[in-house]
């Protein structure tokens, strides 16, 4: 299931065509792999996007505005995600370790070290955008995961109230994957989402629905 995801995923950030606003968006998000935000320029920008420095401003006032497009696009993009993997037919355990990697994947190719770094130092409001984000999606997909089926049968290991469930997994993605804890313990988003997974795999699914 993951292997596609991550597929569509480059895909949903890479596309573009033609689009010159999208180009730069594109170019902008590229260039984050390996320089984070802050230290991009927007001569930076025009040359990976094939354009000119005025046509990037034609665009966009300032780089902060594109560095909120390219959130605004990553968010959307993992949206989309999220709900493939609820619409998917697959068990819930499944489906909620699906919704784990997605973030160690996210962690690893998009919130990279630098990018977290920068936004823990230079762009606390855009990290404050994507929390804020994640948290709404993730209470009603968590919540959708963790629901009594209609035989009510509940999907937890141990029969553990879903609501605590639901208000531990919340907590912990809070807490852990975020810029300070992950900065103050020298992780990585990709190392603390995959321990997240494990974490919650084997603590609260265990081995139900074939998790």
């Amino acid at each position: 299931m993951l292997e596609p995801l991550r597929t569509r995923f480059a895909e949903s950030l890479r596309r573009g065509g033609v689009d010159i606003k999208e180009r730069i968006i594109t170019a902008f998000a590229e260039l984050s792999r390996q320089k984070g935000f802050y230290r991009i320029t927007v001569d930076e920008i025009a040359a990976q996007a094939g354009v000119s420095k005025r046509t990037v401003y034609r665009y966009f006032n300032s780089k902060e505005e594109i560095i909120e497009a390219v959130i605004d696009q990553f968010l959307s993009s993992t949206g989309s995600m999220l709900e493939r993997i609820i619409d998917s037919d697959q068990e819930p355990g499944k489906k909620f370790e699906d919704i784990l990697n997605l973030f160690y994947y996210v962690g690893r190719n998009f919130i990279n070290p630098l990018v977290m770094q920068d936004l823990a130092r230079h762009y606390p409001q855009y990290w404050k955008k994507i929390d804020k984000y994640r948290m709404e999606r993730a209470r009603s997909l968590i919540g959708a995961l963790f629901s009594e089926d209609p035989e009510g049968q509940n999907r937890l290991a141990g029969g553990i109230d879903q609501r605590l469930a639901t208000a531990a997994v919340l907590a912990s993605i809070q807490a852990v994957l975020n810029p300070e804890f992950i900065l103050d313990n020298q992780l990585t988003l990709e190392e603390a989402a995959r321990q997240l997974v494990e974490l919650f795999k084997h603590g609260l699914i265990g081995r139900v629905n074939g998790a």
